[in-house]
């Protein structure tokens, strides 16, 4: 399913795993800092969430990609973005085992908060390159057809 109601549900979801997997990511840094039970399971909740929200966005975003190429964008910029959301969604993967693996014990935490912040790097810069497909080559950009609107009829007070 790439559409809800008839729009595509890519430019919906996509929002999702970014703000979780910078916020994972932070919440990670903090623990690391603080080592506070009060944000010990925050990072871990957060990284899988963001995640799960990476996956969804990956095949919507699968499924709206030939649409795109078909409005004009560049397959090689298309392609780009698929590719940098793949190693995302990777780094996101391993991210989120290590932020469970450690919680345990507490060992190599710093290590499982340097790989949520490459994660969240490289998420951030998947979006800036969804940014540019949108507002460099118009990627998703509902062109006008014959459905224009009609014009309001006529008042007869205005004469």
């Amino acid at each position: 399913m790439s559409s809800f109601l008839g729009l595509d549900l890519h430019p919906a979801v996509v929002h999702f795993p970014i703000a979780l997997g910078v916020i994972g990511a932070l919440a990670e840094l903090v623990y690391l800092l603080l080592r506070r039970p009060w944000v010990k399971w925050f990072g871990p909740v957060l990284l899988t969430l963001a995640l799960a929200g990476s996956g969804v966005a990956y095949f919507s975003g699968k499924a709206v990609g030939d649409k795109a190429e078909r409005q004009g964008v560049p397959e090689a910029a298309v392609d780009k973005h698929e590719e940098s959301c793949i190693w995302a969604l990777g780094a996101l993967g391993l991210a989120t085992l290590l932020s469970w693996a450690v919680r345990p014990t507490g060992r190599g935490i710093w290590l499982s908060a340097l790989i949520a912040l490459a994660a969240a790097g490289l998420t951030l810069y998947t979006g800036y390159l969804g940014g540019e497909l949108v507002y460099v080559h118009g990627a998703g950009h509902v062109r006008a057809g014959a459905h224009a609107a009609k014009p309001p009829p006529e008042s007869k007070e205005a004469e």
